[in-house]
């Protein structure tokens, strides 16, 4: 795994293998090589690019062998899955990364799938990116990756923000690091280019539909039912799908009863992360944990039955479905918080 999801050694390589699940990684990673070879010499009229969906890969070979009288050029691989790439594909890119000599090569793909990428094809490929370059593979956009992100972002138009802050803003958001971008520019406006307040984030930053069930269920928890039918009256102003709703909802409290669980075996948030899904945000399963401890296992369950009972009348389109989720939320709070 990457140390940093961007690429920090700013030397010249003969070759640069940027792999991520998230383009805008990608994308980031591309514009930084750009940079890195544009201190070198190597302008942009010197930088081409070749899709691969689109690639002939003899016009890619012939480039990459015929010398420049203009000094050296960057050949830029991109837009493409590599795990569905064909065998020729990769055969062709292993023999590209061994063969780009008096040019610079950047290969930027993507990938979805963790199993696939482990496969003997893959893993060999990835080994002739290390030998003759650099291999830069960001496997995890973790909550640290982000805050610490958020910050840099901030700081390189003038503006602050603290670590408490940063935290909370991937915590309404998620790990979509476009939108993530796009909401600290629209921070950073906000604050005059000066300080991004908690003030500010709350009155003018979005939050997922996830994170604002969170909210709901965190005033349940925290003995404030007024508050909680409010919140959920406000997903509704904005049009919020009632089935998108109470999918978080399910999922929310799926997580707490398994934590429950975990809590009667001692065990900590992160171990069941690990048990169930490896590659969710971390800070679900610890609020999750936290809003556990307001239930007894026996409440959450019947929770859990409420709401497959919703679920069932909300799909049969015969019901309204905010008035099933008013009833639904007053019949959670009706359970009562320990």
């Amino acid at each position: 795994m990457a140390i940093s999801y961007k690429i920090t050694d700013k030397e010249l390589k003969q070759l640069w293998f940027v792999l991520s699940k998230d383009s805008f990684i990608c994308n980031e990673n591309q514009r930084i090589i750009e940079n890195i070879c544009k201190k070198n010499g190597i302008d942009q009229d010197s930088i081409s690019y070749f899709p691969v969906n689109k690639i002939d890969w003899q016009e890619v070979f012939d480039l990459v062998q015929t010398p420049s009288f203009f000094g050296e050029r960057l050949i830029v691989i991109k837009d493409a899955d590599v795990t569905s790439l064909s065998d020729g594909d990769i055969d062709n890119l292993s023999k590209l990364m061994e063969e780009c000599y008096g040019n610079r090569l950047a290969i930027i793909l993507t990938y979805g799938d963790d199993k696939k990428i482990k496969l003997k094809k893959y893993e060999k490929l990835f080994a002739v990116a290390k030998k003759h370059g650099m291999f830069h593979f960001v496997s995890e956009i973790d909550e640290k990756y982000l805050e610490e992100m958020i910050i840099s972002h901030a700081k390189k138009q003038g503006t602050e923000l603290s670590k408490k802050v940063s935290r909370n803003i991937v915590e309404n958001i998620g790990q979509d690091v476009g939108l993530i971008i796009n909401e600290i520019d629209k921070y950073c406006a906000a604050s005059g280019y000066t300080e991004i307040t908690q003030e500010i984030v709350d009155k003018i930053g979005i939050k997922t539909v996830e994170a604002s069930v969170f909210d709901i269920i965190d005033l349940i928890c925290k003995k404030k039912p007024i508050k909680a039918i409010e919140k959920l009256n406000n997903l509704f102003e904005l049009k919020t799908d009632e089935l998108s709703i109470l999918g978080a909802m399910t999922s929310s409290f799926v997580d707490m009863h398994r934590c429950k669980l975990a809590q009667l075996q001692r065990k900590d948030y992160n171990q069941v992360q690990k048990d169930f899904e490896k590659s969710a945000n971390v800070y679900r399963y610890k609020k999750a944990m936290s809003n556990a401890q307001n239930f007894s296992l026996i409440a959450l369950e019947e929770i859990l039955k409420l709401l497959l009972k919703t679920d069932i009348m909300a799909k049969s389109g015969t019901s309204d479905k905010k008035q099933l989720l008013y009833v639904l939320t007053t019949q959670i709070i009706s359970k009562g918080v320990r």
